[in-house]
């Protein structure tokens, strides 16, 4: 009985042993993890701050060629209605008939 007992404390100290072991290889993965994210947020914060100048140089071409193609729009259109106008005023005036006698 006695064997038994010892029996019983050995593996009950070695089950307690193995849940310690995985508690503490648990905490250190959640740690890692935790450093590993952290070093990954900064590096794309970094990168994030080299290329601030970039979209802002491409949000200001963006702008310019907006602004451009609408001009260029306008003024298509201004000179399709002038021509439109020249063509409506230069036709030649329908002939009246005349009365039959």
């Amino acid at each position: 009985m006695a064997l038994t007992a010892l029996f019983g404390f050995a593996v009950s100290g070695c089950d307690k042993k193995t849940s310690d072991d995985l508690k503490q290889n648990a905490e250190e993965t959640k740690q890692t993890v935790e450093k590993k994210a952290k070093e990954t947020k900064e590096a794309a914060d970094k990168e994030f701050e080299k290329a601030k100048p970039k979209l802002k140089e491409f949000g200001e071409k963006a702008k310019d060629a907006s602004q451009d193609a609408m001009k260029k729009t306008k003024e298509a259109a201004d000179s399709a209605a002038q021509k439109l106008k020249e063509a409506t005023n230069s036709s030649p005036q329908p002939v009246s008939p005349t009365p039959a006698p």
